[in-house]
């Protein structure tokens, strides 16, 4: 997907700056960090490095280029291979950090989204199955409230913003049904359905 006529324009540009001289406003290592961050997110390491200087030593050859100078333009090259190796570190420590958070997620331990929208939608056919609770949901966009759920229980299962008053917005949400008589006790069989939903699909019971 890369456009190979733009890269090698740009490639022109870093190489005759290399080989004449990088002015000191630029700094080479943040230069080349920005511009290979998405590959450095692929595996992009000091590895791949060393097989672009064989080949770029092979080109040089080819072209009949003198030993001496190539031996120069590699002198030039070479100490960027810290780059990458640096590079390569980084990206690998932000893939496990993002791999240590959304393991430790509730949300994606129970499967993730695809888990979610089935654990919303057999939650609700039970809630409303409930005679205690029915009367609740009379005159209600149900696909409307399912995606309200599903919008709150992301946030619960993954972390939930400090910004957010979660015990204010329960309040300010159920104004109205407080005002038909919800109370604590319907919020114990709220949870036992929840429990019943979890367990009929499957999932672990510490979870």
């Amino acid at each position: 997907g890369v456009d190979m006529e733009v890269l090698k324009d740009h490639q022109r540009k870093f190489l005759r700056l290399a080989f004449t001289k990088i002015p000191e406003s630029i700094d080479v290592g943040k230069l080349l960090l920005d511009k290979h961050q998405r590959l450095f997110g692929m595996g992009l390491n000091a590895t791949h490095f060393d097989s672009v200087a064989v080949h770029l030593v092979g080109t040089l050859q080819h072209l009949g280029v003198a030993q001496e100078l190539i031996d120069e333009a590699v002198g030039i090259v070479g100490p960027l291979r810290g780059v990458f190796e640096q590079g390569a570190a980084e990206a690998e420590k932000s893939r496990e950090e993002e791999k240590a958070k959304n393991e430790e997620y509730l949300l994606t331990r129970i499967g993730g989204d695809a888990a979610l929208t089935a654990a919303v939608d057999e939650f609700y056919t039970r809630l409303i199955k409930d005679e205690t609770l029915a009367p609740f949901f009379e005159g209600v966009d149900m696909e409307v409230l399912k995606d309200h759920q599903r919008k709150f229980l992301r946030l619960a299962f993954t972390k939930i913003p400090e910004s957010i008053d979660v015990g204010k917005l329960l309040l300010d949400k159920h104004q109205r049904l407080f005002g038909m008589g919800l109370n604590a006790t319907h919020f114990d069989s709220v949870a036992v359905h929840l429990v019943g939903t979890l367990q009929h699909l499957g999932v672990a019971q510490e979870l």
